[in-house]
């Protein structure tokens, strides 16, 4: 599990797709971005996932930020799949 520039974040095909992801968490970097977006502190969103700490946060922020076309594709079919699952008849993931 390689980490990427030197944060606190990683990626490993065999988890959340290969997505990259806070180190040591299934804390996807684009959800944390996601909350960050949706006005969530960074108090906020480590309250809401434990696992983290502040400096994760701040971190996967960088990460997010440095890496954007990537965490958009991310986010994109995230809501792809939400799509799909919901023409489908099925929860989305």
């Amino acid at each position: 599990m390689p980490k990427l520039d030197d944060r606190n974040v990683e990626q490993d095909a065999a988890r959340c797709g290969g997505q990259a992801v806070v180190v040591g968490t299934r804390v996807r970097v684009a959800t944390v971005l996601t909350c960050y977006r949706q006005g969530m502190s960074v108090e906020e969103i480590v309250q809401q996932y434990p696992g983290l700490k502040p400096a994760d946060v701040h971190d996967a922020l960088a990460y997010a930020y440095d890496h954007l076309v990537e965490i958009e594709a991310d986010l994109a079919a995230d809501d792809e799949a939400a799509v799909k699952a919901r023409h489908a008849g099925r929860p989305a993931p």
